[in-house]
């Protein structure tokens, strides 16, 4: 699966990543798979809630706002979008 990660500076594209995973069933692997995308982007990690998770897994996206990292950071919003691969049939 892949997931496509953003840092948003006033409604511009500021960094990007497509991230490939394995597994994002439980918390506990999201957490994992935000901190392997954050350590690729070189941002701080932010906070994860359950509602972060369930956006996630419920809408395909999460999004991540200043308020949500306990270091500065130089944009205004954090996105993942996870990317649906299509079958050809």
């Amino acid at each position: 699966m892949k997931v496509w990660a953003k840092t948003v500076l006033e409604e511009k594209i500021t960094r990007d990543l497509l991230y490939e995973y394995e597994h994002c069933s439980t918390l506990e692997e999201f957490v994992s798979v935000l901190q392997g995308i954050c350590e690729q982007m070189d941002i701080p990690t932010p906070v994860v809630t359950g509602v972060n998770f369930n956006h996630f897994v419920m809408f395909n996206n999460t999004r991540f706002k200043a308020r949500d990292f306990l270091e500065s950071i130089d944009f205004d919003l954090f996105e993942l979008e996870a990317v649906v691969d299509k079958k050809q049939r």
